[in-house]
């Protein structure tokens, strides 16, 4: 799953980077924006720029490994409700829409479906 999603996000480019309209910028592998960043140095006690990262594919693995674990346990967290759903489309909707996001996704049946500003939507991640 995590090498379907790294060929989507940047085609397997450690250095790939897109900045959106509103500038913000989504870096390396797994196009991780600042904010997922955040989460991770928070969660880590460790500090990197985004540039520092972008730079750096061994931590864009941590930070990979720790991301989608952290998925696993939103996931898990669903309990019962996530059992009817495929567990890899539900993290490659959570990585492109948010943990809150495929929380909703599940608890309505697809039907909240909200999409990145490319339009890519968290079913076509799913999917």
């Amino acid at each position: 799953m995590r090498n379907k999603l790294e060929a989507s996000e940047s085609s397997g480019r450690t250095d790939a980077e897109i900045t959106l309209d509103d500038g913000r910028k989504y870096v390396g592998l797994m196009q991780m924006g600042k904010a997922r960043l955040e989460d991770y140095k928070k969660a880590t006690n460790t500090s990197f720029t985004q540039e520092q990262f972008k730079n750096d594919p061994e931590l864009q693995d941590k930070v990979g490994d720790w991301h989608l674990a952290d998925i696993d346990k939103a996931i898990d967290a669903l309990g019962e409700e996530a059992k009817a759903y495929n567990r890899d489309g539900l993290s490659a909707a959570a990585h492109i829409a948010g943990k809150p996001a495929m929380k909703k996704f599940v608890q309505y049946k697809g039907k909240y479906n909200p999409s990145d500003q490319l339009g890519t939507s968290a079913q076509d991640y799913y999917d």
